[in-house]
Order: C-alpha cells, then structure tokens, then sequence
C-alpha cells in the first residue's frame, strides 16, 4: 500500500508508516482551504487567538472504530473534550503603511475660529491703529544723525536709475531654515487659467478651520544659503560684490515710508565684508496689531494662499501651504547702489519654460484677491493700497497680475488681468520715480552712518527706526544678542 503524501491524523493507533491502523480505515488531514487572493495570502498567525470558526477545516474528524480491542481506549480519548486555550488570529502583513499614513493624515484639527458670513459690515469697517511707543526710540530720543521723510513729490522731481535682473532662484519649505531649500522648481506653479477675464466660482472658506496663516520669518538664512552655494560669483577678494542684501518686503516697508502716517517699522543693518545685511525686527505697534487680528482678518488672509491654490492646480489640496514658497535672487543697480534681494513669485504663465537661459521675460504673475466686482470699483488713482501691489511687483520685474474678484462670502467669482504699468499710470498720490529715488537716498543714509564692520569683538548691529509721528528715521547701535541674524555657520565660511 503506498503511503499517502498527507498528513496523517496522530493518535496512539497510527504511527507514521501507516503500520497498526485499522484495516479498511484511513483518516487524513484534509487539505486546508487557503483563498489565492494576494491580499490574503502573506498573513501571520500569533497564539496568542486560535477560533475553530475561522479555520473549521483544520479540526480533525472523528476516528472511526472497527477493532474491539481498541474500543474502550478510542471512547476514553473521544470523551474528553478538546482544550482550546488560546485563539489564533490572521494578520495581513502585506497590508501598505501608506494607507495607514493617508489615514492619519487626513484627520484634520480644527485650529481657526468661526466666521459669521458675510464679511460686508466688518470689510467697511475702517480700523483704526493706535502707535504703540518703541522703548528703544522714544520720541525724546535723537540719533546722532537723522533722515528727515519730506513729501513724496519732492523725490518725485530726483531722477534715479533703476534695472534688475534675475540671477538665480530657490524653493523651500521654510525659509529661516538652510535644509529645507533646494536649487529647483519644486514649489514654483503654472497658471491653469488664461490671462483673461473669466467667470468662476471659487469657494475660498475650504480648508480654512484647519490652518492659522501665520507671517514668514524674517530670517537671511535661506539666501545666505544661497549666495553659500554661489561663492565664487558673489565674493571675490573677501568682499562681497553687493552692497545691501534684504528681502523684498524689507525693502518695500521702506518705500512705503513716502506715505504711511500711521505705521513704525525697525531694520537692523550689519556690515560685513562690504556688505550691509538688513532684517526687519518687528516693533511693538506690528506685534500688538497681529496678537489683537480677529477671525475674519485671518479668514481674509486665507483666502489670498487658497485662491492660489485654484487656479494653478487642476485638484486644489483641501489646505494651502503658505510655507512652500519658490524665490528668485534678483540683482539690481540702484543709483551708484548694488542690490541683492529674494522675491517670493506666486506663479506664472501657463506657457512659460525654465531651461536655463532660455526663461522668457515677464512670464511671471502675481497673485490677488480683490473685493470687488470690476477694476472700476478699485480705486486705483487714488488708493495708495495700490502703491505695495506695484512695488511689490516691480522689484521682481513682474508685468502681469491676476485679480480675483469676490463677494462677500468669500467666493471668488470672476478673474481679471491687470497690467502693473497701469498701476502706474493711473496713480495720483504716489509715483515710481519717488519710491526709487527715496529707497536710493535711504541706502546712502546707512553707508553714512555704518562706518566698521562687524567683528566678534564689537558685534556691532545698528537698527534703524521710522517714526511716523516725527517724520524721521533714527538709528541708535546694539550689541544685544536679540539682533545677532548672522548665523555662525555662514560668518565662517565667509571668513
């Protein structure tokens, strides 16, 4: 009799050849039904559970009796029952992670405060902004020089010379930090959208319970990053090959000095190697005007990141990332000046290319959100509001925006280009020339009055103030370790 290639049930009848089994009896294992879908397949069985139920085939069948003499000690071993102690239970181990991930990820925190829609009584309302006095620049204290601010048709009639051009770029997702920023177009977007005048409906309050935007960092570190990487080109005989390093907004709040009567700002300045390094500090009035922002300022403040989200992506993400942020280094040539500055670009053309040299000129596109229904309702003659969108584009050499009108909802509800030289154009309480010729006259004011490098010795940081009230800007000299910006890795590789 050949022997079955089965297991054979184990009793004290039977041993592995098949010799003292019962004549005519065979009792085997049955093959256990194992289903063949992959996603059952690689499983674990642990001990610690074991159920009959699921795996019923596995549970030998009883053993027929034909011998006598065996009889009474087959009832013995029947009657007792079988001992179940632990349940085994299948874990699918080729179960992917990702999901589980995805799972985690998608269980969103509600982090912002309700809004009551619609916002038409609070976006009327005109806030009124109270100067809080700066400690260190109090309205008794004077510098031992001073920039007396006149009215801006007097810089108008000073003719300066301004061109920039863009001499490289970077994306990162946090921009006071180094290893976060790579030399690519990771984070830089396409528009889907023409620029034309276009009907939609955008709904710009998704996503918003789950983010609080927040200001970015006035850190240097993400272009010190930069210019790290670019050595060769921009330091040549320990000396920096540009006199003033900022970012864009730096240099845009000192423009808008020309008119704002209400708000104060602090620069610090260090000169090193030739180079003066300028980060804003934020002075008390900004700190307590974005402690005291209600919610409906946050929510208008999400949806300017959400409309961007619209219309340069086919599926928009449920929430923004307002850090991810794609940056240009742009050089410019202010008067006998030498700039280097990042700007933030939102997007740009849709038939725009990035290969190198072959960019094509004024692809690039900014970004906004008006409360509007036409450019008639805009006010641009005599809104200086207006005045930051053209500044804010002209530095980065952007010719082209696109507007979102919306209505009181929060629902953006047609798309309009506008062109930044007729914001130009139809200005009557600003000009460029003024802008240039004032942010050329700032520049030579701190070449004046900085006149030593910063050493580890002195660490000198001189911080420059605008007084709004008085119409002037002090500066007085710090050593404080609150105003040292310059990273320690980036003083010695430069050193």
């Amino acid at each position: 009799m050949c022997e079955s290639p089965q297991l054979w049930y184990m009793t004290s009848y039977y041993d592995c050849t098949g010799r003292g089994r019962p004549r005519g009896y065979c009792v085997e294992y049955p093959v256990p039904h194992i289903s063949s879908s992959p996603e059952t397949i690689p499983c674990e069985i642990s001990e610690e559970t074991f159920s009959t139920e699921s795996f019923c085939e596995l549970v030998p069948p009883s053993v027929p009796l034909s011998s006598d003499d065996y009889e009474e000690g087959a009832e013995q071993i029947l009657e007792t029952p079988m001992k179940i102690s632990k349940p085994v239970v299948a874990k699918n181990i080729s179960e992917p992670k990702k999901d589980l991930k995805n799972k985690e990820r998608h269980d969103l925190v509600v982090v912002s405060q309700p809004v009551e829609l619609p916002l038409k009584s609070i976006a009327k309302e005109q806030l009124s902004i109270v100067l809080v006095p700066c400690v260190q620049f109090s309205e008794s204290y004077h510098s031992p020089s001073e920039m007396t601010v006149d009215f801006w048709r007097r810089y108008h009639t000073i003719r300066v010379s301004f061109s920039q051009r863009e001499i490289g770029h970077f994306s990162t997702a946090n921009r006071a930090d180094r290893i976060r920023c790579r030399e690519d177009h990771r984070y830089f977007k396409k528009l889907i959208y023409p620029l034309e005048q276009k009907k939609v409906h955008f709904d710009l309050n998704v996503g918003a319970e789950y983010l609080i935007i927040k200001e970015p960092p006035a850190s240097l570190d993400s272009m010190l990053w930069w210019i790290s990487r670019h050595k060769d080109e921009l330091f040549v005989n320990k000396k920096f090959t540009f006199d003033f390093l900022a970012w864009r907004g730096t240099l845009r709040k000192i423009m808008s000095s020309l008119f704002d009567s209400i708000m104060d700002w602090r620069i610090g300045v260090i000169r090193w190697n030739g180079c003066h390094f300028m980060v804003v500090f934020h002075t008390e009035t900004e700190l307590k005007i974005e402690a005291e922002q209600t919610p409906s300022e946050k929510r208008m403040q999400y949806w300017g990141h959400k409309f961007e989200d619209y219309i340069t992506s086919e599926n928009p993400p449920v929430i923004p990332s307002p850090k991810k942020i794609f940056c240009t280094m742009n050089k410019a040539a202010l008067g006998r000046h030498s700039l280097l500055y990042s700007c933030e670009i939102d997007a740009c053309t849709s038939n725009s290319t990035f290969d190198g040299e072959k960019k094509q000129q004024g692809v690039y596109v900014e970004i906004k959100v008006a409360h509007a229904k036409h450019l008639l309702d805009l006010n641009i003659a005599s809104s200086r509001k207006y005045a930051k969108w053209w500044q804010q584009c002209y530095l980065a050499g952007i010719n082209h925006m696109l507007l979102g009108f919306r209505n009181d909802y929060g629902i953006i509800e047609s798309l309009q280009p506008l062109g930044v030289k007729d914001i130009e154009i139809r200005a009557k309480t600003w000009s460029a020339s003024a802008f240039v010729s004032f942010l050329d006259e700032f520049c030579s004011f701190v070449q004046r009055t900085i006149t030593e490098d910063w050493s580890y010795e002195n660490r000198a940081v001189y911080l420059f103030y605008y007084s709004p009230k008085e119409k002037k800007i002090k500066w007085r000299f710090s050593n404080e370790e609150q105003y040292q910006f310059l990273p320690d890795w980036f003083i010695k590789d430069f050193s």
